[in-house]
């Protein structure tokens, strides 16, 4: 009947056990943690190798592989708009030898714009930490000697024909700025999408496209630059006047972080983040980010939903008012 002087003795020892069990379990993943890393980690990067942004990837990827003694090697799966690395990403294990490099565009815009995207931002990761911040830019083929953000678009509304405008792949934050800059500008000209900024604009130096929408890579000096999309005039390049100084009013600047599947131990996404946080501040960091020129960010992991949130809030509203759906399939 559960009576006797036992009785209380075998209960507590019961509990007890159920204790130790529970305590195995929530400490299971600590012990994961801290073993962690014993083998090589791969970071899935989601665009094509060679902008600033992968820049700064490797030299992050080099600091985490000389801490950690094991290596830290970045995989490319670019397409539809970063979306392909997204997926793959996405059903990887949740064990932190798998994370993910992106900007806004797959993960806090291509969900909204497309039913099939194969991912859930807020169900299949989990954020590490935001690297920093790019502004976007508008160029042009050298060639057609446009000199202000003004002539292109008085070239685009004299010759519909001959103007089209790069981005980097449905769903980023470059498409939806183009598409935003064309229903201001009135633009008719066709949208371009490519796998990433470097091939984008070498087909605006080649003459293939007319002008791009799309973040600083080192190509760009070899374009016209005609206006940054950002709230104010960037410090390396202090003569290219705003979009809105130039009478249209886009800012649209473009982030980038690293992120990792859901279930991902917290301590290993806490060791993760405090490593690159350390990069980030660290000389050789601020010489990278300067030299790309990328303002950097940092902090904790929330910080990333918060940029999310953000652009949820920003873009959603146009994204249903020009009923913007892309398939990134």
């Amino acid at each position: 009947m559960g009576f006797g002087p036992f009785s209380g003795r075998r209960r507590h020892y019961k509990i007890s056990l159920i204790w130790l069990a529970v305590a195995g379990l929530g400490t299971s993943g600590l012990a994961q943690g801290a073993e962690w890393p014993t083998k090589p980690v791969t970071i899935v990067q989601s665009f094509a190798p060679g902008a600033t942004a992968d820049t700064i990837l490797r030299a992050a990827a080099k600091v985490l592989t000389e801490k950690y003694g094991q290596p830290f090697t970045i995989e490319y799966h670019p397409g539809a708009g970063g979306a392909v690395g997204a997926q793959y990403a996405a059903k990887a294990a949740p064990d932190g030898y798998t994370l993910m490099f992106s900007t806004a565009g797959p993960i806090a815009l291509n969900p909204m714009i497309s039913k099939s995207i194969g991912y859930d931002t807020d169900r299949d990761f989990t954020p590490v930490i935001v690297l920093g911040e790019l502004p976007q830019m508008i160029v042009s083929d050298p060639k057609l000697g446009f000199k202000s953000l003004q002539d292109l678009i008085e070239f685009g509304r004299k010759y519909p024909e001959k103007i089209n405008m790069g981005h980097s792949g449905a769903g980023t934050l470059s498409h939806l700025a183009s598409i935003v800059f064309f229903a201001r500008t009135g633009l008719k000209g066709g949208l371009i999408g490519y796998r990433g900024a470097v091939p984008m604009v070498t087909d605006v130096m080649s003459g293939a496209i007319s002008s791009a929408l799309t973040i600083y890579v080192s190509q760009v000096v070899n374009v016209s630059i005609l206006a940054v999309v950002s709230e104010e005039r960037v410090t390396y390049l202090p003569d290219v006047p705003t979009a809105r100084e130039s009478g249209i009013d886009l800012v649209a600047p473009s982030w980038m972080g690293i992120l990792a599947p859901i279930g991902t131990p917290p301590d290993i996404v806490a060791k993760l983040n405090t490593s690159i946080n350390e990069f980030i501040v660290s000389p050789e960091g601020q010489q990278q980010f300067t030299r790309g020129g990328m303002r950097p960010i940092g902090g904790p992991p929330e910080k990333m939903t918060e940029l999310i949130k953000r652009e949820r809030t920003t873009w959603g509203p146009i994204i249903a008012r020009e009923n913007i759906k892309a398939d990134p399939n």
